[in-house]
């Protein structure tokens, strides 16, 4: 079967009238198969057609007669063939909505000139193709953004009318007559070379689109009729002096909402189509970068009535605006985010004769996983110990406790976790070395809360396509992690899974071995614990490993990327102070333990104070924290401010600045302190234990935070 995929697109983007288009991630696509036992065919040229999705009962599924097919045909006859092969079937599934100014007219041309291509098996390149299509389809900012991909210029040369004139060119609705002249039953000219020119622009990765979709359509050849034939040099100016800087404003990171907005003014086609589309003018006019935070530019799709919106945030709230002011003209609209089709169209063949299929065809690169054990050898070693060499390569990875320093048998204490969403930021940054200690630290910090030394680690690295950069960044950060709580890293698994993630996403977690010497307790010893223990707070680093859900829709709230310059540190971005790993309490921690300073231990991640204090406390007994006792770091008074969070909220969803809780017997408290600030802990002293009344965690003087 050939598989053959087109996106939509957008012509014009504000000021670039037949100039610019940009292809969107609406596809159309066509399955066709080629039945060559038969040895004749009822079908018009040999083709049956079959359709589903938009539109379908204004498709005609003569070969004859649809866009797509005649397209074909076209190419075919100028390669002195009058039909398809015997007997070819091909299905449509379309998407596109039609006559809504989203290029369905110019996909199903590309289409039809790639399926007279493969069916023909004419070995046409798409710079060739770019020439038939043009011959057909006028307008190149469509083609060119749907056949290339991306966000694109073009322009065109001059055709001879003669050549435009033949039926067997099946012309498309914008031309004069859409079933051309004189069927002569000749060989139909082919088009001459270099027929447009097209180039490539950037477009910034953070900046997506809204499609407002209205419930009618508006034909090319309507809207075509509406504009003049001349304008003035004013308007000209005005729209030429706004697409030279668009082209280049949409590409830059972060984008400039003011100079994106003005570049996609126009004065050339959206005024006169507003006799066209109800409420176009009030629509246009009632959204802007200050009204409404995230938007960068909103413009006419194409012949319209689609509006596109550009916007880096706030999506559902801008498009929920924009369908509401066309309710007011009383018209119903849909609404699609999409993004940027940067591949364009393509073209894929399965069980083709002859194929030899592989692993790395199916997109699992065994190399690529040998490159990356030979990259990350030297920083797995580095996290050599005593009991475990840190060798990889073998089929598991082996500890000796004797070694390691236990000659009797041990309490093993194990952990397993991931990063979470964090990673969402790491992926927007391309930075993964931190978020590979965050893995470790989260796995270590809840070995140490039970008074276990962390001895090994084992990972987990899954994505669908295997970039042994990027991976090999995030082992080393994996093996800083150990480094820095003495854990040998004994071996690992990456998984490539073809089709499981998107782009360069992956997901990752870790397993963590500690010991408990014998004839030592297990933390929490919760008999010990009695009321007017003292409880010690350790510092975070900030944000670690958890809230980060919370965090990114609170950043995209506020209109920031996480290239933005931080609020709360001029000194950094946004992205890599989210970045700043997980803080690694183990060795502080052991040496106190060691000194039997320690009764329990409580590591905040997720659920915050409220749901991890408790966890080592007995049932009698309750934690009763005092709000203003530590320092709040500065990105989360930024936080708790701009999401305009409650304060228990607050205190459940972040670490607040606490990344460890103790609790220490009264009278050893200052001993601990002392311990623990020697090793390199910043320690507050932020409450006592308490009988249980009701909830474990009790913080007072909560309204501080609000």
């Amino acid at each position: 079967m050939i598989t053959i995929r087109v996106p939509c697109s957008s012509a014009n983007i504000g000021p670039g009238f037949d100039v610019i288009g940009l292809a969107l991630s609406i596809w159309l696509e066509l399955q066709v198969t080629i039945d060559t036992s038969k040895k004749s065919s009822d079908a018009s040229r040999n083709c049956v057609v079959t359709y589903e999705g938009l539109g379908k009962e204004d498709v005609d599924l003569d070969a004859d007669r649809n866009l797509l097919t005649r397209t074909a045909l076209y190419v075919l006859r100028c390669h002195g063939r009058n039909s398809f092969p015997l007997e070819t079937h091909v299905h449509i599934v379309n998407p596109i909505p039609l006559g809504r100014g989203l290029g369905s007219s110019g996909a199903a041309v590309v289409a039809g000139v790639m399926l007279g291509n493969e069916v023909g098996d004419l070995g046409l390149s798409k710079a060739r193709m770019l020439d038939y299509c043009l011959m057909i389809e006028r307008h190149p900012d469509n083609v060119a953004a749907a056949l290339y991909g991306g966000f694109v210029g073009t322009y065109l040369n001059e055709l001879d009318p003669e050549d435009m004139a033949r039926k067997e060119i099946p012309l498309s609705e914008v031309l004069p007559s859409p079933a051309g002249g004189e069927d002569t039953g000749k060989q139909p000219p082919e088009p001459p070379l270099d027929i447009g020119h097209y180039k490539k622009f950037k477009w910034a990765k953070e900046i997506k689109c809204i499609a407002i979709i209205p419930q009618f359509e508006v034909s090319t050849a309507k809207a075509r009729e509406v504009l003049p034939t001349q304008y003035s040099r004013a308007d000209m100016v005005f729209n030429m002096q706004r697409i030279a800087l668009l082209t280049t404003a949409l590409g830059e990171s972060p984008p400039d909402a003011n100079m994106i907005y003005q570049g996609m003014q126009d004065k050339v086609h959206q005024p006169y189509r507003k006799v066209l589309i109800p409420g176009l003018t009030e629509v246009l006019h009632s959204v802007t970068p200050k009204t409404h935070p995230g938007l960068l530019g909103i413009c006419l799709s194409g012949a319209g009535p689609t509006i596109l919106a550009l916007a880096t945030h706030n999506f559902s709230e801008i498009a929920g605006h924009i369908i509401e002011q066309f309710k007011q003209a009383n018209i119903e609209c849909d609404w699609k985010l999409l993004v940027p089709a940067e591949d364009g169209a393509t073209v894929s063949r399965s069980f083709e004769k002859q194929q030899s299929m592989t692993y790395a065809g199916a997109g699992v690169s065994i190399d690529a996983g040998n490159a990356l054990v030979k990259r990350i050898k030297a920083a797995v070693a580095s996290t050599k110990r005593p009991g475990a060499d840190a060798e990889i390569g073998g089929f598991g990875g082996a500890l000796d406790l004797q070694a390691a320093g236990y000659d009797k048998a041990p309490i093993l204490v194990q952990a397993i976790d991931g990063v979470g969403t964090k990673l969402k930021v790491a992926f927007a940054m391309e930075k993964y070395d931190t978020v590979g200690i965050d893995l470790v630290a989260m796995n270590v910090n809840d070995l140490v809360v039970q008074g276990a030394e962390p001895l090994s680690f084992l990972d987990y690295y899954a994505c669908s396509k295997l970039d042994v950069e990027a991976a090999a960044k995030f082992i080393e950060g994996v093996a800083e992690g150990c480094r820095q709580s003495g854990c040998a890293l004994i071996g690992g698994e990456t998984a490539e899974m073809p089709g499981m993630y998107t782009d360069n996403e992956f997901d990752a977690a870790g397993k963590a071995t500690g010991a408990v010497a014998q004839g030592r307790k297990l933390l929490p010893d919760k008999e010990a614990m009695v009321a007017g223990d003292v409880l010690l707070g350790l510092a975070s680093n900030g944000t670690h490993s958890n809230g980060y859900s919370l965090v990114r829709k609170i950043v995209e709230r506020a209109g920031l990327t996480y290239d933005s310059p931080a609020p709360w540190d001029a000194n950094t971005s946004v992205g890599l102070s989210l970045l700043t790993p997980t803080r690694i309490y183990v060795k502080p921690v052991l040496a106190a333990v060691k000194q039997d300073l320690v009764k329990g231990m409580a590591h905040i991640t997720g659920g915050g104070l409220y749901d991890n204090v408790p966890r080592m406390l007995p049932d009698h007994l309750a934690a009763q924290m005092r709000v203003g006792s530590w320092d709040v770091p500065p990105v989360f008074q930024w936080l708790k401010r701009a999401g305009n969070v409650e304060a228990a909220e607050f205190a459940r969803a972040f670490n607040t600045g606490l990344g460890m809780v103790l609790v220490v017997a009264a009278e050893k408290a200052e001993e601990a302190t002392a311990v623990l600030r020697q090793a390199g802990e910043t320690v507050f002293r932020v409450g006592r234990l308490v009988e249980r009344q009701d909830s474990g965690c009790i913080l007072q003087d909560l309204e501080k935070w609000d």
